[in-house]
């Protein structure tokens, strides 16, 4: 409400300091009719008319856009916090589940080559049946420490859907945090690949600049982000952090042989403000989290590898 009385009060002053000359012209040749004739109007002040006409209308044309972006920024926060405070999510460094027995036709499941090394890293544990009743497109639960991501993750068969429709499919332009159409919960395919908008008040993918300063990725309890889907309870070690012009070289996960897999991992590395010390092989599945720059010329970029699983 604060901001929407701003945005109205600045609205008028921006009428009556940047274009007071037609303005007061139109005022004047409604009032005298006479003056217009003098002002070449021929006794209609048609322009003037017309002038003030455009100003107020493309003002209050900005003041509706400006007061439905912010109320769709509230019901996405509303949304939000509604769905993270009726959702269980248990974090714990022993196992939060008890693992199904193997089917003997069932796929190998994978599992992280250095899977040992981080025991005391602990899973993350989210109940999505509930979630899934509400949106069948639901498929995980992402959280990265110390930001604001925090959301459950949806997934369709395009790119473009959840751009601009919430959790609920209603038309939002906030979108909400959805994964690739080619992306596979199931097994995890070579990368795994999650969006979200940067919002200006830091919700959806808005926050993950804050992994740009030094502060954050040099805190050890930042570079793990957790992942839980319908099948799995996942960790990930972030091992490149950076801002690149558009592009979709980073978004691959099909490559045609394990040289030019490995080639695509070492450059994903190369490019991060931070050396991570993590090293990348062919046997590994990586994450990437993408969204805007702030100043939305950009793209920020977030690669994680799997680091522990464990199967429901």
């Amino acid at each position: 409400m604060i901001n929407l009385c701003r945005w109205f009060f600045l609205g008028l002053y921006n009428i009556f300091t940047l274009i007071p000359r037609y303005l007061f012209i139109g005022i004047m040749c409604i009032i005298d009719p006479k003056k217009g004739e003098i002002l070449k109007y021929k006794g209609r002040p048609v322009i003037p008319l017309a002038m003030i006409s455009l100003t107020l209308t493309t003002y209050f044309i900005c003041i509706f856009f400006s007061s439905r972006w912010y109320v769709q920024r509230l019901k996405i926060n509303y949304l939000a916090t509604d769905i993270i405070e009726s959702t269980k999510i248990i974090e714990s460094e022993e196992p939060t589940v008890e693992p199904k027995p193997k089917d003997d036709y069932e796929e190998e499941r994978y599992v992280p080559p250095e899977s040992n090394s981080y025991v005391n890293v602990s899973y993350m544990s989210t109940d999505l049946n509930e979630l899934k009743q509400r949106n069948p497109d639901t498929v995980a639960w992402l959280k990265v420490n110390n930001t604001n991501v925090n959301y459950v993750v949806v997934q369709t068969t395009d790119n473009e859907y959840y751009l601009k429709h919430d959790f609920y499919k209603n038309n939002n332009y906030a979108g909400w945090v959805y994964a690739d159409y080619r992306d596979d919960f199931n097994n995890f395919n070579n990368n795994t690949v999650i969006y979200a908008h940067n919002m200006t008040n830091r919700t959806m993918f808005g926050s993950l600049v804050w992994a740009l300063q030094p502060s954050w990725y040099t805190n050890t309890d930042n570079q793990y982000i957790k992942l839980s889907t319908l099948g799995s309870n996942t960790v990930w070690r972030i091992f490149s952090i950076y801002q690149i012009k558009p592009e979709v070289y980073y978004l691959k996960n099909l490559f045609t042989d394990e040289n030019e897999h490995q080639e695509f991992l070492n450059t994903l590395a190369s490019r991060s403000i931070y050396n991570f010390g993590e090293t990348l092989t062919t046997d590994d599945r990586i994450l990437t989290l993408s969204t805007c720059s702030d100043d939305g010329t950009k793209r920020m970029v977030i690669h994680a590898k799997m680091i522990k699983i464990e199967y429901k």
